[in-house]
């Protein structure tokens, strides 16, 4: 056993590095990566079964880090464990104790699986220290959690252990306004999406949500009572969107009429078809760019315009030049203008 002194949370603390038999390992109900399983299919008696279930059904990389630790013979950073009576609890490494035990089942006879190098934790180590390992090992980690699971754990910190935004802001690296957002998305999902949406892979279009959140415009829409959470969750729901990114244009299409209208009645795409026909903006990059160009020229100062007909800034001059002979030409060409 080797002891080593790190720093967790700030604080100095003494840890034992050491192979521990898997036997007494105790996997942890907590584990951020299979709340979401744990909550929508199974029921409340959870026991290490259930939990070793969850951990490789509710992961999709499951396969490939255990392909991985079963080729390299081990694994290379040790798991966190902290004493519980006679056993460890795994508060971080959970998947990898659980492949451990897949393949010492698998090479019965081969003792380098018996056991998992382990960090212990001091027995009466202090939650906020669990709390930050967690986050440093999977908010940005080898192993990161999905955007739900950080959401999730976020949310946690924040409204069940008092964490404040500051304190978030300084263990993620997250902006107060990334933290609130990611956090709203959660209940957001939680008390309304899931609750008619339920099948476990509705959580991949978290990122929906989070889209929802930070856009400023569909705040605004809903302060007007215009747009209502309720039928944002029905339109994600019913599969009216193929990616979160179509969110950040909905605030177009509810703007009009009948592209809501046809949102409503079909889908995002159908919606886009139809205002395209009066803004192409919606659909093009280039004439969102034009769209730009416009209200920046209508935009210029007073006393940038002074100076470009002054002949302090002949690079402008140039610029507009072409702009204009670019216009020109393309209107001669479409038959606008002759």
């Amino acid at each position: 056993m080797n002891n080593i002194i790190v720093n967790l949370d700030g604080i100095s603390t003494e840890i034992n590095r050491s192979k521990i038999p898997l036997s007494k390992l105790i996997l942890d109900i907590e584990n951020p990566r299979i709340q979401y399983f744990l909550d929508t299919r199974l029921n409340d008696n959870i026991n290490q079964e259930k939990i070793k279930f969850a951990l490789s059904e509710g992961n999709d990389q499951y396969e490939k880090l255990k392909e991985h630790i079963e080729s390299n013979k081990g694994i290379y950073e040790p798991i966190w464990v902290v004493p519980e009576d006679d056993f460890y609890k795994v508060i971080e490494g959970n998947t990898r104790a659980f492949i451990y035990e897949e393949l010492s089942e698998k090479y019965a006879n081969d003792d380098n699986w018996k056991t998992i190098p382990s960090y212990i934790l001091p027995h009466k180590i202090d939650r906020k220290q669990i709390n930050f390992i967690r986050l440093e090992k999977h908010l940005f980690g080898q192993t990161p959690w999905s955007a739900y699971e950080k959401a999730r754990e976020l949310y946690r910190l924040h409204d069940k252990e008092d964490y404040s935004l500051k304190r978030l802001e300084q263990l993620t690296k997250l902006r107060a306004s990334e933290i609130q957002n990611n956090i709203q998305a959660y209940k957001d999902m939680e008390d309304q999406y899931l609750k008619k949406y339920n099948k476990p892979a509705e959580r991949l279009k978290f990122s929906y949500f989070v889209e929802f959140r930070k856009n400023k415009e569909l705040k605004k829409l809903v302060k007007k009572d215009l747009l209502s959470l309720f039928d944002f969750c029905d339109w994600v729901g019913e599969g009216k969107f193929r990616r979160g990114e179509d969110i950040r244009r909905l605030p177009l299409i509810l703007k009009d009429e009948q592209a809501k209208q046809e949102l409503i009645d079909d889908n995002f795409q159908a919606a886009l078809d139809q205002l395209e026909q009066k803004n192409p903006a919606a659909k093009s990059k280039l004439y969102e760019k034009i769209e730009d160009v416009i209200y920046g020229i209508e935009k210029i100062p007073f006393g940038e315009l002074e100076e470009i007909k002054s002949g302090m800034q002949p690079g402008k001059v140039d610029s507009l030049i072409r702009l204009y002979d670019s216009l020109n030409k393309i209107l001669k060409n479409i038959g606008t203008i002759k």
